[in-house]
């Protein structure tokens, strides 16, 4: 099966959907590419690197995270899916 990015999305959000789930969170609308972490999901720093190890387990590749987190040499305060989604797709 080629990845592409509609894929990396699908498989973005089922493993969004299966931690929030794990956590107990209820989630008050359906998760998009649009959706960001931090703002719509109150994901803290912790979660975005389960979610990070979550997606690299699942390619089975280490992708490199920190270049998405960090801009201009600040971490960044959100991330949509779309971004990860862009950054994933660049790097497998």
């Amino acid at each position: 099966m080629s990845v592409t990015k509609e894929t990396i999305a699908k498989i973005l959000i089922e493993i969004i959907e299966d931690l929030t789930q794990d956590w107990g969170v209820d989630l008050d609308e359906s998760i998009s590419e649009k959706t960001q972490l931090v703002n719509d999901l109150d994901f803290a720093s912790v979660d975005i690197i389960q979610l990070f190890v979550a997606i690299e387990q699942h390619y089975d590749k280490k992708i490199g995270f920190q270049d998405l987190l960090m801009k201009d040499g600040s971490y960044v305060s959100d991330l949509s899916i779309m971004q990860i989604t862009d950054f994933v797709n660049n790097k497998l």
